[in-house]
């Protein structure tokens, strides 16, 4: 598998956390999703956990079609510690939909519940928040006014390429900015299948994986469509940054609330 060998590479240069794109073990048509749904613990979870413990790495790990119930489907990362221990598991919060013709049409909320809770987890010394994808548009889901910081931000995605090439970069490294925090971000790329009804048309993501620093500085990026972009993330950088702008010091509480 793609992700496998990619995840040891990222392991053999450094890596102590991975991240993988959205979808990687199984990138088909929605209509398919539920067929190819699994509960949770199951094959997609398993690889996971095996390579994890394997590279000695906590994997963030992407993510996958999860069954819940007898008609409950959510787009699921599951996060695996480098002993190979599922300790968390993100259902995305914010399901995505768009039909721009001649491009892509996509919906997600068709075939999936939409998760109601962040998840946050702590590892080696950072606290890490997970998101998947289209949360990447919305930065209140990045902000946690009143409480401890977030110092790294993970995020799994399958950005649209006609969307991506416009968008993505400075999307993500305007939430890395916001937040005084190092954001990784793993896109899948590549052309995938063409979209119902519309014969000719393919679904293409837009790739360009990359880590970005509390300063907004690209520090790496795969900009080929296949390969691994790896990046120190330091505590002290973290530090420096916000003594050097007081920013979260500074959110108005009021204005956060004003908007619930």
């Amino acid at each position: 598998m793609t992700a496998g060998r990619l995840l040891a590479d990222a392991a053999a240069q450094g890596a102590g956390i991975v991240v993988l794109p959205e979808m990687f073990s199984a990138f088909v048509p929605p209509g398919s999703w539920r067929a190819t749904a699994e509960g949770a613990g199951g094959p997609t979870e398993a690889f996971l956990s095996s390579a994890a413990a394997r590279h000695r790495v906590c994997v963030v790990g992407g993510s996958y079609v999860e069954k819940a119930g007898e008609d409950v489907f959510y787009n699921t990362c599951p996060v695996v510690s480098a002993e190979g221990a599922v300790v968390a598991r993100y259902r995305k919060m914010h399901l995505f939909w768009t039909d721009i013709p001649g491009a892509t049409r996509y919906d997600e909320r068709s075939y999936l519940a939409a998760g109601d809770a962040r998840v946050v987890f702590e590892t080696a010394g950072f606290r890490i928040c997970v998101g998947i994808c289209y949360d990447l548009r919305f930065p209140e889901f990045f902000r946690f006014p009143g409480g401890l910081p977030v110092d790294l931000f993970c995020l799994p995605a399958a950005f649209m390429e006609a969307t991506g090439c416009a968008h993505w970069e400075v999307l993500v490294r305007s939430r890395a900015i916001e937040n005084l925090a190092y954001f990784a971000a793993a896109g899948t790329c590549g052309r995938h299948y063409e979209v119902e009804d519309r014969p000719g048309e393919t679904v293409s993501t837009y790739g360009h994986s990359m880590v970005v620093s509390p300063w907004g500085q690209v520090l790496a990026q795969v900009d080929s469509c296949e390969g691994v972009a790896v990046a120190k993330i330091s505590r002290a950088a973290i530090d420096r940054t916000r003594e050097r702008l007081g920013a979260l010091r500074h959110v108005r509480g009021d204005l956060w609330r004003a908007a619930q």
